[in-house]
Formats: C-alpha cells, sequence, structure tokens
C-alpha cells in the first residue's frame, strides 16, 4: 500500500522504506542520531511559504507588506530566513523586539502588538522610531504620549479597533469582538482619537489596525473586515483632518491540519471542520489584498499579520512510544512528548494529526488512545474534559422531548474538541516512532519543564540539505536556576 493511500499527506513528506521522511532525510535516522522528543522543521517549507505569502499579497496589492507574527515561531534561525525572503516582522514584547533587533530587522520593519506593554518597552518602541505601535487601549495611547512627550519625540502608532466580526476557528482564538480582550471599541476609540488630538507632537496616527482571530477558515470574515476599515479608516481620518498612511488587515489565515484520506477509520464520527482549511492561506490572503486594493485608499499602504500560516505545516514533532496499555477493548500507548511540549494540545484541546513513522509501509488499521508521559490526567491527545462533561450532557438529554440524534451530534461537536482514538498500525509497540505533524506554530515558544521534562531539540533541515540546529535539549541543569544550584552545593 503506498504511502499516498494511506494517508493524505503534504509532498515534502515522503516514505523512506518504512520509515517517514521529510524533505528527503529519514526521520527515523534522525530521531536515533538526536533522540527524541525532537522537532524537525523544513527549511525550503518556510522559504515556500514565506515567497508565496509575500507574491500573494503584492499580487492583490501593489503596496502590500507581510509583517510575520513572531509569537508563532520566533527561533532566531526562522526569523532571519524569513528576513532574506523580504519579510517584516510584527513583536508582541520587548522580548520579541529583542529578538527581531538581532535578527537584523531595521526599526522601520517592526510592528509591536500587545495589550499590556509596559513603560520600558514603549520607551523601547519609541526611542527606536519603529514602524508603529498597534495601541490597544486609550489609556495605553496616554502611556504613550507621557514616554514621547519625555523623550522629546514623536511615536508612530496604529489604532487597533474592534470590528465585531467572530472569526477564528474556536472561541479561545477568536480576537474581533469586545468580548475579548483585544483592540478598541467605538467609545474608546473616541477617546483614543482625543488624545492624540491633544498630543500632535507627540503622537503621530499612522494608521488602524485588526485582528479577527487564528485559523479564520471563512474568506467572507476576512472580506468583511476589509469592508469595516474602509467605513473606519475614513472615519478616523475625518476626526484626525488627515489620511492614514498604512492599514493593518492582521492575520488569522487558517492551514489544513488534517491528513486523512476519506473514510479513514479516525474518528469517523468526530467533526474536524475547526481545522480544516478549504483552501490554501496564500490564496486567501491575495483574494483579500485585492478586495483591499479596490476598497481601500491606493495611497495607503497595506499590512499583513500571518503566523500560523507560515510555519505551522513546516515542523512536525517526533516521539518515541515507551509504553503501551490494554484498557478493555481499547490499546492505549505512552508517548515521551505531552502537552509540555504542545501546550495548544491541553490549553485549546488542539489537533494534530499523527503518522506511524517508522511503519509507514503499514496501514493504519489500529485505534489507540494516546496520552503523554506527564502526571496529569489532562496529558492525552484526545478530549479528556470534554468527553467526561458530554457523557453527563447526554445522559440530562436522554428522553428529553425534542431532543432528536441531529440534535445530540451537533452539541456533541461543540462540547468534545478532539477524536478519542488516534488511527495507527495495529502492530504500533513501544520503541517505535510517532510523528506528530503541522507542529511547527506556538510550539517551540511554549514548552515548558513540567516534571522535570526537558525542553526538546530542534532542528532544521536546510535549504541547502545541511542541518541545523534551531535549539538544543535542555539540560538536566537547565532545570534549575542559578541561585538552586547554588544551593545545591552550598
Amino acid at each position: 500500500m503506498s504511502l499516498h493511500a494511506q494517508h493524505a499527506l503534504p509532498p515534502f513528506l515522503t516514505a523512506d522504506g518504512a520509515d517517514l521522511a521529510l524533505d528527503g532525510h529519514n526521520l527515523a535516522g534522525l530521531a536515533r542520531e538526536h533522540g527524541t522528543p525532537l522537532f524537525v522543521f523544513s527549511g525550503r517549507r518556510l522559504e515556500h511559504n514565506a515567497r508565496s505569502m509575500l507574491a500573494a499579497a503584492k499580487g492583490g496589492h501593489p503596496r502590500a507588506r507581510i509583517f510575520f507574527a513572531s509569537k508563532a515561531c520566533s527561533n532566531l534561525h526562522v526569523i532571519k530566513l524569513f528576513r532574506r525572503e523580504g519579510l517584516n516582522i510584527e513583536v508582541n514584547s520587548g522580548g520579541e523586539m529583542w529578538k527581531a533587533l538581532s535578527a537584523g530587522y531595521r526599526p522601520d520593519e517592526i510592528v509591536f502588538n500587545g495589550v499590556a506593554k509596559s513603560v520600558p518597552e514603549i520607551e523601547q518602541a519609541v526611542s527606536l522610531g519603529i514602524q508603529a505601535i498597534n495601541v490597544d487601549s486609550a489609556f495605553e495611547l496616554s502611556r504613550i504620549a507621557e514616554v514621547a512627550t519625555r523623550l522629546r519625540t514623536t511615536a508612530r502608532v496604529s489604532l487597533r479597533v474592534v470590528p465585531g466580526i467572530g472569526g477564528g476557528a474556536t472561541a479561545g482564538i477568536q480576537t474581533g469582538s469586545e468580548k475579548s480582550k483585544f483592540g478598541m471599541g467605538q467609545a474608546e476609540l473616541r477617546d483614543a482619537l482625543e488624545i492624540a488630538r491633544a498630543h500632535p507632537t507627540a503622537i503621530d496616527v499612522a494608521g488602524m489596525h485588526l485582528h479577527i482571530g487564528s485559523q479564520v477558515l471563512d474568506l467572507p470574515d476576512f472580506l468583511d473586515s476589509v469592508s469595516f476599515t474602509a467605513r473606519q479608516a475614513q472615519e478616523i481620518a475625518a476626526s484626525l483632518g488627515r489620511p492614514l498612511r498604512h492599514l493593518n488587515l492582521g492575520g488569522g489565515y487558517p492551514i489544513n491540519y488534517v491528513h486523512r484520506r476519506s473514510g479513514a477509520n479516525a474518528g469517523r464520527d468526530f467533526d474536524y471542520t475547526a481545522y480544516s482549511a478549504a483552501e490554501p492561506a496564500a490564496d486567501m490572503l491575495e483574494k483579500v489584498a485585492a478586495a483591499a486594493s479596490k476598497a481601500l485608499d491606493r495611497q495607503a499602504e497595506i499590512f499583513f499579520e500571518p503566523g500560523r500560516a507560515m510555519v505551522a505545516d513546516c515542523g512536525l514533532l517526533l516521539s518515541c512510544v515507551e509504553n503501551k496499555k490494554q484498557r478493555g477493548p481499547m490499546p492505549w500507548l505512552y508517548l515521551d512528548a505531552g502537552y509540555n511540549l504542545l501546550i495548544d494540545a491541553a490549553a485549546v484541546r488542539w489537533y494534530y494529526h499523527m503518522v506511524n513513522a517508522s511503519r509507514m509501509d503499514a496501514a493504519p488499521d489500529g485505534e489507540f488512545r494516546v496520552v503523554g508521559p506527564l502526571c496529569d490526567s489532562a496529558d492525552c491527545f484526545f478530549d479528556v474534559e470534554g468527553e467526561y462533561l458530554w457523557a453527563d450532557l447526554q445522559a440530562k438529554l436522554n428522553g428529553v422531548a425534542g431532543v432528536t440524534p441531529e440534535l445530540l451530534a451537533e452539541l456533541k461537536a461543540k462540547v468534545v474538541r478532539l477524536p478519542a482514538t488516534r488511527s495507527l498500525p495495529a502492530s504500533t509497540r513501544p520503541g517505535d516512532l510517532v510523528a506528530l505533524l503541522d507542529t511547527g506554530a506556538y510550539s517551540l515558544e511554549e514548552m515548558f519543564q513540567y516534571c522535570g521534562r526537558q525542553r526538546a531539540k530542534a532542528v532544521m533541515i536546510g535549504t541547502d540539505d545541511a542541518l541545523v540546529t534551531l535549539r538544543e535539549r535542555d539540560r538536566v541543569e537547565d532545570l534549575v536556576d542559578a541561585a538552586e544550584r547554588m544551593a545545591a552545593v552550598g
């Protein structure tokens, strides 16, 4: 059976005999050499994503710029690669700003987001003269005005406005409404404009900004944000008496996390909609840029801030099966990677497709409950909280008039966020290598050392086929800080 008959995998993943290969490199060999858990990134895919997204943006609008949302992956090797490809960068803290500068980005290639910027961070941004500080509140703008006045300079800012658009695949990653913690509603925007008018030498309102969410699956949501921007930008410009020089449409472009052939047995009754992208992110972005070219002031630059779409499908996580149990009729697999390496698997119950990277010549004909190594019942690759909640809710709904099977299925899809089992070869056993795909976003940045687990090593297969170490695996000494080490030897 061929690899692609079993799995609908991306073309840069192939079979090398029984082993999975990335960009032609045998992943089992890499795991033996570097140990597991191990993140492996594709430099070619990073380069491809950068080029395709930039070409899409400029294909839709001649004055478009891409600012990579570095919170998705701010590893210096990655952001240096994006800089070489002509991308700018969006940062979310003084630390990310320092990393951007260390990678060679100029101040005018940086925009600064964030809901709770400190005075030192604002001082850093204002002193550098970055492209824009995306202002999240009227209070923050007053703080920026104070800093700029004290430093006797002008701060270039962009006003982040709430558009009231519910983009994002799940509630936790929707940022376009006043139910979220982001941006300013209309009343607060009016206050911010008053502050700007009162400080003409300290505040330069160069643009407006919005961001509707992450993994936004529907193009109409993005197009609605363009229409909102057209209206709101005119109102802001009229209030200030001058046009805006840039309009920042944010990011949120999706990728397809679901690599399953049609009819496969993995979670047949599970709704994968939130993790399935109907079209490539670049195609969607180009349509949005084209709509912006028609609807917005053509003299203004258009900024985009993609993050997930730039890096998610560029990385995978290799994990060893360390244990196996039989719970009634269901076999359980225990990996050496848990939510200490993929916090989104537990925090927002995110789906990552799994394959047995050491048995690619075997059909995925077995069903397994898959868990991680941590001393925590939530460390699993199924939705343990949702399953318990659903069992309780279903018991209460049994026999209730008007509750149809269709309604139950709809409710279950909203409550249970992950499939109960994963399809892997029935022969899967301890010592096998499991690859969790599309883990390039929000992974290296979010690893932590719970249960004394060292943060994983990460490598990248470069565009020249040379292997680059993105970060070393933690040493046991890294589990304690300098003060603790002194106490241990004192």
